[in-house]
């Protein structure tokens, strides 16, 4: 399993709508395939509501969310137009990115 790690930005559903499994970090939290232990990607640990989760994407979804995520990001960020090396929230993003090619 592939872990992102650090202060995450990737953006992922609101634990209030998932199903148990996806919730659960069993099922990607975007496409709701099942995960094995070694074709996952950890997406960090959130508190939402008092709880604490542990959310999970497979490679296919965590590279095509987290690629989404940094064209948004960038494209409004103005640390990004001026020096994007210097920003923490696209450096964030950009491992993740790295760990869901991987996967």
């Amino acid at each position: 399993m592939s872990n992102v790690t650090g202060t995450l930005l990737v953006l992922v559903p609101q634990l209030s709508g998932l199903p148990e499994p996806q919730a659960c970090g069993r099922c990607c939290v975007w496409c709701g395939a099942a995960l094995g232990s070694g074709r996952s990607v950890d997406l960090g640990e959130r508190n939402e509501d008092g709880r604490h989760w542990f959310p999970r994407g497979c490679p296919r979804c965590t590279a095509q969310e987290v690629y989404r995520q940094l064209m948004d990001h960038t494209s409004s960020c103005e640390q990004c137009v001026d020096d994007g090396a210097l920003c923490a929230a696209s450096a964030d993003l950009r491992r993740a990115l790295r760990e869901g090619r991987r996967g």
